[in-house]
């Protein structure tokens, strides 16, 4: 896959956190409580929150290769894996491209929107 055509992902904007004691706290738009405390998970989470426009699983690859002394096919097995978990537990989106309007997935039905 091209990096021009890769997916980008950012934080989900109906999830607030915060980063305490080197562990991060999030709660998302269903009301559910996540805590990571592997020091992988929240490089890979700082990452995603501090990146306007998202970030691709390139770009996160490339994180751990120069944080961590980690084989390239177990870095890139990791964040696939983190990704589909925070995808699935409504932790990350994935970015709108560059120049669209952006429409986030709204809260489900009763819920209300939770901001950081």
């Amino acid at each position: 896959m091209m990096a021009t055509t890769e997916i980008r992902y950012r934080l989900h904007p109906q999830a607030a956190h915060r980063k305490v004691a080197g562990e991060v706290f999030v709660v998302t738009g269903d009301r559910a409580f996540h805590r990571m405390q592997n020091a992988t998970a929240v490089d890979l989470f700082d990452a995603l929150a501090c990146a306007d426009a998202g970030a691709t699983a390139e770009e996160l690859t490339a994180l751990l290769l120069h944080t961590y002394d980690v084989p390239e096919h177990e870095a890139r097995a990791d964040v696939a894996a983190f990704l589909e978990t925070l995808l699935a537990r409504q932790l990350a989106v994935p970015a709108p491209a560059s120049g669209s309007p952006g429409n986030p997935p709204a809260p489900a039905a009763g819920q209300p929107k939770v901001t950081s």
